[in-house]
């Protein structure tokens, strides 16, 4: 039986210190070094021919969420808004 050896490479790529101790922290609590955790998303990524992730801010909202907050923020500032009571009627 043959065996299949396959060459490795490195792969870096440059990153905040910021970023990186959020990243550590996060891969301990999972009990996986950076490298391994970065390595299991990349093998996904393949496996499934996509990205499964969300993209969101500091705050959990993605774009179109900050969108809508913002749109009813200005709507706000402009007055344009109808004062509802909480009791049932």
């Amino acid at each position: 039986m043959a065996t299949i050896v396959n060459e490795m490479t490195n792969f870096t790529f440059k990153i905040d210190k910021t970023t990186r101790e959020k990243y550590s922290a996060l891969c301990d609590e999972f009990g996986l070094s950076m490298s391994a955790a970065t390595l299991a998303l990349i093998r996904q990524a393949i496996r499934s021919q996509s990205m499964s992730f969300d993209m969101r801010d500091e705050n959990g909202f993605t774009a179109e969420e900050v969108a809508e907050l913002k749109r009813r923020i200005s709507e706000v500032e402009k007055g344009n808004v109808v004062k509802r009571s909480l009791k049932e009627v």
